[in-house]
């Protein structure tokens, strides 16, 4: 045609680029120099605008979204200069929006290209456009159409090639989105496959039980796994690799070929078969296998088992492609079930046989043995009783514990039907049961134990015992009853032979030992022998016991007041400093010393001294928790150890209790009332010291330092006392403020972010110190929570916010949804939801709008109590938020489940989302997620308009932060409200 240009004419005009990446306008302007095309670049709609009037481009090339002047207004531009109009221009979309198609039929552009777009497709647009931009202009003829955009119609004037290409996009880009979801329509397909084969596999091999099926289920349910068209297993054991399986094994293929030399079998025999599946090239099947429909190469997995290789399965693949390394790692997952399956069918096997083997020895062993049967079986009994005793006496380390087993024993290995032990006061004549096992039925309640010696009946043979310091035996006890009318009959004759055997300690007798039997004629000469024997045994480990006791006990405790000593507080401190470290808390050791000791032991005597001690290490006791380490040094010293948080009060807190209530309250000694007093000197870990010994020695320095001034107590670090002290005054103020009323509540306003009006307001706790004016949240929110007065002040926070919402009601305000902040210490209390009921129920008919807004890591601190707290919250139509997310470790399963509300991003994630891509990433995961949640979303930390731009275009709802207001007085809400105040120029600056 006339007008027509060649491509080669083409390639050397002139086009102009607007595209405000730099990146996007690089890459290009590379594409199109490289196909000999000159190019001019403009950063944004005015820059292109001004540089087409400059160069007059033959095509230009623009990006929708710029700054200062979009694509779509820079066209309009373009189309409305007489000198320009001509100019064909290609507009680069996603045509992802109704107002897109609209705006770029409005502005005249010729043509439209989808993002991301193909660099080829792009350059045959371009040149399609050039070669027929004089038959385009003679052609152009407008047409007025009605369409039905979006629920809406719309009427157009524009032209008809403008349509068609907009048209064209739009199937161009349905394609595109059709070719997506067949290729993920086939990946769902084959991983459905792959996941219904390994599903086979893992039962397949579970119902295996031989080395044989194991090789045959992994084989047949390996072919069905995608892509796998045969499959052959080795297996190496000491006589090298052998063939254990094949399935669907190309024909082309002898059994001898695959059973030959290969890669894979070298590799196993060499012992350089790694961990990891390999795709490996087969020789045999090139050798055999025609090139046009067999794969030359196979994926080998190798069946480890620990550090061992028990062998290798080689899976062929289909003709079209190798397998691909999630698949190869799916594979080495099978090896592993194999190799599982493998090594436990040769270990059923091999108890297969090994009960065969064992069951035929016995089956011998119990026909050698017919002869010797019953004289061997009882005195087996009895060795196996001693055995299992003298085991038990190396094992134990108490005498409850030997009696216990000891009884248990006897009856278990002896075949006694009832045995137990009894301890012998000589005082009183008097046998008490220690330990039972067998059969008893109440019989020793039967027995009278009190006065054995002149008891009839049955109890006879235990005074026998007692007497005569020897064994006592019945072997038939139906007689004995006969004779003696007032025994205690056992229940259902079950005891029909009996002996009791004296348990001695230095010669004297310290209790008895009773066996009870069901046949007569039980206890022969044998038996006795060995049942002597075990009784001696059993007093020699009583007598080992209580000395190992009283060794034991006087290594590690203080004889007078049974506390631990120095060795044993040395060695629970230094275990204690291990927990501490890890915890990030802080130990104190405290060292007391009572004043004037020597003088009371010189004046009463050191058995008035030692009931002291005594009488002190008890109140001490009372005095401190069940975690604090509580010692007895030396005559007049004691230690304590206490963990606790870092320069916490409470350290301090319980030296003034222990030392007020050690003066306070009398000792009674030798017959007269004693008050005495302590001085304390206190270390702390890890300032003062890392390991016990140091602390140890400080706290004596503190003591010593304590007894040369005033006093009662001192810190080992001065600067930590004077912190402590400091600590401690501030503490009696903030109770103070509580007492006098000196909190109070500022107000921070939460924005609209559509329409830039308050929507909210999140209350601020603040303390109006009358001596230092308005105190910081951090300066006393800490402290509160330490002391737990965060309870108190919590609940008054709560009260006052509702307060002042009616307050503003009830001045026609129209308050908005006011939040209240809720910490760890107040949703950790049971009563919290009850502690919310009855706050409003003493507001009255609460008609405002509440929320109560809780940091995410205090929410998934014990995640399923506080779901069941919260959902309890939300039925009171109280909202829930939660604080500072994206912070903490929250599970995505358990924020699905959560009763809230609100998601409050926190402040570190706005600050530099408009410069940090990452920052910016975060924020937009934590809307979408939201949003998927149908939760609203509020920004916290907002300063510049700019961040407050992006966020809405985020579609984030809601914001607050220094834009608008910091936290002010209820006066200045009150003024907000009346006036209305929104953001300023909010509508300008919107986008």
């Amino acid at each position: 045609m006339a007008h027509d240009v060649s491509t080669h004419d083409a390639r050397k005009a002139k086009i102009l680029i607007a595209e405000d990446s730099p990146t996007q306008a690089e890459k290009l302007r590379y594409l199109l120099e490289e196909n000999n095309f000159k190019v001019t670049t403009a950063g944004n709609g005015k820059q292109a605008l001004a540089a087409a009037r400059q160069c007059k481009p033959a095509l230009i090339v623009s990006d929708v979204m710029m700054p200062e002047m979009d694509g779509f207004a820079l066209c309009a531009e373009i189309k409305r200069d007489a000198q320009l109009k001509d100019i064909p221009m290609i507009m680069l979309t996603s045509l992802s929006d109704i107002r897109d198609i609209m705006k770029g039929l409005e502005s005249g552009a010729d043509n439209f290209i989808r993002k991301p777009y193909d660099d080829q497709y792009l350059l045959d647009r371009i040149d399609l456009l050039l070669m027929s931009h004089e038959l385009r202009k003679s052609q152009k003829m407008q047409m007025g159409m009605e369409i039905y955009l979006g629920g809406q119609k719309h009427f157009i004037t524009t032209e008809r090639q403008q349509i068609v290409d907009l048209l064209i996009s739009v199937y161009e880009d349905a394609v595109h989105l059709n070719y997506e979801l067949n290729a993920r329509q086939l990946e769902l397909t084959h991983s459905n496959r792959l996941l219904n084969g390994l599903y086979q596999i893992a039962e397949g091999l579970n119902q295996a039980v031989t080395e044989r099926e194991v090789c045959e289920k992994a084989l047949e349910y390996a072919v069905e796994l995608p892509g796998v068209q045969a499959g052959w297993l080795y297996l190496w054991d000491c006589s090298g690799v052998r063939l254990a399986g094949a399935r669907n094994v190309p024909v082309s293929l002898a059994a001898e070929s695959i059973e030959a030399l290969c890669e894979c079998r070298r590799l196993l025999l060499s012992g350089e078969f790694s961990h990891a599946p390999k795709i490996l090239q087969c020789e045999h099947l090139i050798q055999h296998g025609d090139h046009a429909s067999l794969p030359c190469y196979h994926a080998s997995i190798p069946l480890w088992s620990g550090n061992q290789s028990q062998g290798v399965m080689n899976l062929l693949g289909l003709e079209q492609a190798q397998f691909k390394d999630n698949e190869l790692d799916t594979f080495y997952g099978v090896g592993y079930q194999v190799s599982v399956a493998l090594e436990r069918a040769r270990l059923h096997e091999h108890m297969e046989k090994l009960v065969e083997e064992r069951t035929a020895a016995l089956t011998a062993e119990i026909s050698r043995r017919k002869e010797y049967e019953a004289r061997v079986v009882r005195l087996n009994r009895i060795y196996s009783v001693l055995s299992g005793i003298n085991t038990t006496i190396v094992r134990v380390r108490e005498i409850q514990e030997l009696f216990d087993e000891a009884c248990r024993i006897a009856t278990t290995h002896g075949e006694f039907v009832f045995t137990w032990i009894g301890m012998f006061e000589a005082n009183t004549g008097q046998i008490t049961p220690m330990a039972k096992a067998g059969r008893g039925d109440g019989y020793l309640s039967r027995l009278d134990l009190a006065a054995v010696v002149d008891a009839p009946g049955g109890s006879c043979l235990i005074g026998d015992v007692i007497t005569h310091l020897k064994p006592a035996i019945c072997n038939d006890l139906n007689t004995y009853r006969r004779t003696q009318s007032s025994h205690v009959q056992p229940p259902d004759d079950d005891y029909l032979s009996m002996a009791v055997l004296p348990l001695t300690l230095d010669g004297q007798l310290a209790g008895i030992l009773a066996l009870y039997a069901r046949e007569t004629g039980f206890f022969d000469d044998e038996e006795m022998t060995l049942l002597i024997e075990m009784a001696g045994d059993i007093s020699f480990a009583m007598d080992h016991l209580k000395k190992e006791e009283r060794i034991n006990y006087l290594a590690f405790f203080d004889a007078v007041t049974d506390l631990p000593n120095r060795a044993l507080f040395l060695d629970r401190v230094d275990q204690r400093i291990q927990t501490v470290s890890s915890d990030h808390k802080m130990l104190s050791v405290i060292v007391l010393d009572i004043e004037r000791f020597s003088s009371i032991n010189e004046s009463l005597g050191h058995g008035a001294g030692d009931s002291l001690l005594r009488q002190l290490a008890k109140r001490l006791k009372q005095l401190l928790s069940e975690t604090d380490i509580l010692a007895h040094l030396s005559a007049d010293y004691f230690a304590i150890a206490r963990t606790h948080e870092e320069e916490s009060t409470d350290i301090a807190h319980i030296l003034e209790k222990l030392l007020f209530e050690v003066q306070n309250q009398p000792f009674l000694t030798a017959g007269q009332e004693l008050r005495v007093s302590v001085r304390a000197g206190t270390s702390s870990y890890p300032a003062d010291g890392r390991d016990t010994d140091t602390l140890l020695r400080n706290a004596e320095t503190a003591l010593k330092k304590a007894k040369l001034s005033s006093d009662k107590h001192l810190f080992y670090a001065p600067e930590f006392h004077a912190r402590v002290k400091e600590k401690l005054k501030l503490e009696t103020r903030l109770r103070q403020a509580l007492e006098q009323e000196q909190l109070v509540l500022h107000y921070q306003p939460k924005i609209d972010l559509e329409n830039g009006k308050i929507s909210g307001l999140e209350a601020l706790m603040r303390w109006e110190d009358p001596e230092n004016g308005l105190i910081p949240p951090l300066n006393f929110i800490p402290l509160l929570e330490e002391t737990r007065m965060i309870l108190e002040a919590g609940r008054w926070a709560l009260g006052k916010a509702i307060s002042d919402a009616q307050k503003w009601k009830s001045l026609g305000l129209n308050p908005p949804v006011i939040a209240v902040n809720v910490s760890a210490i107040q949703l950790q209390q049971k009563d919290f939801v009850s502690m919310v009921a009855d706050v409003l129920r003493n507001a009255g008919e609460v008609s405002v709008g509440l929320q109560l807004e809780i940091t995410e890591s205090v929410i998934m601190n014990d995640i399923e109590a506080n779901i069941e707290k919260l959902s309890l919250i939300r039925d009171m139509n109280i909202q829930i938020a939660i604080d500072d997310f994206g912070t903490g470790y929250s599970s995505l399963s358990y924020i699905a489940k959560l009763p809230v509300n609100v998601l409050k991003i926190d402040r570190a994630f706005i600050i530099n989302m408009n410069t940090n891509p990452d920052d910016l990433s975060i924020v937009s995961a934590i809307i979408s997620l939201a949003h998927s949640l149908h939760l609203r979303v509020i920004a916290e930390g907002v300063e510049t308009i700019k961040q407050a731009d992006l966020l809405r275009r985020l579609k984030c709802e809601e914001m607050q932060g220094y834009l608008f207001s910091p936290g002010v007085t209820t006066d200045k809400i009150e003024e907000f409200l009346r006036e209305k105040k929104s953001l300023p120029a909010w509508s300008t600056q919107r986008i």
